[in-house]
């Protein structure tokens, strides 16, 4: 074998050994760049779904019921108001608040306030956690985006229910929101895409994610 030849085959098995390294590389990769796109799409979410809560648990004391059609909670928050009791007066070390009430030292009287203020903007010690308002640069763009599942294309939108089921002769009311990992994915890998479905039906999860129940009255969300 002359000089040539054998310069041609080790080029060749380099360049078989460059290709087979990139293979592998991507190999490895992809599952990390997944896992990163997924956390980063999950985390947005997970905000949203407890912006969502906030607002049907604020429904709920104003109503004495849950809602499940979009646009009137979205109503709610651009017209709503919630109730809250505030204490007036300060109540002495030496007497319990119950004690102060029935001296007349300090009353509770309820207050009404603008929905979407008192849970998104308000620092009034019942949002702690204010969510998604702060990402946005108004109230218009906050309440646009509410239901929309995030770093979806094709204009998916979290699914809503509510409704009532009974538990030990009364009616409790319930409500879920949840986005299947199908829409919170889109565009991403098939294949790791169908592993993440397979995982959750696995372990008789739901493939997605979701707050509430429509079959317990809870308001966790699966990723809590």
């Amino acid at each position: 074998m002359n000089n040539s030849a054998r310069i041609g085959i080790q080029i060749g098995l380099i360049a078989v050994a460059i290709v087979l390294a990139v293979l592998i590389y991507r190999s490895i990769m992809q599952p990390v760049r997944f896992d990163k796109e997924k956390n980063i799409r999950t985390a947005a979410l997970v905000q949203q779904m407890k912006d969502i809560r906030s607002v049907q648990q604020a429904y709920k004391g104003a109503y004495g019921r849950y809602i499940n059609c979009p646009d009137s909670l979205i109503q709610f928050l651009e017209n709503g108001t919630i109730p809250y009791v505030k204490m007036i007066g300060t109540v002495p070390d030496t007497l319990t608040e119950e004690q102060a009430i029935e001296m007349g030292i300090v009353s509770r009287e309820t207050f009404t306030e603008d929905a979407y203020e008192y849970l998104f903007i308000q620092d009034n010690g019942q949002n702690k956690d204010r969510g998604n308002a702060a990402r946005y640069q108004n109230k218009e763009e906050f309440l646009a985006n509410l239901f929309k599942v995030p770093y979806n294309t094709s204009g998916k939108t979290i699914h809503m229910e509510s409704g009532y089921i009974d538990k030990s002769g009364y009616k409790v009311p319930v409500f879920e929101a949840k986005v299947p990992f199908q829409d919170l994915l889109e565009g991403m890998d098939r294949n790791l895409l169908l592993n993440e479905i397979t995982n959750a039906e696995t372990y008789h999860k739901y493939p997605g994610v979701k707050v509430g129940s429509m079959e317990e009255a809870i308001t966790e969300g699966n990723w809590e």
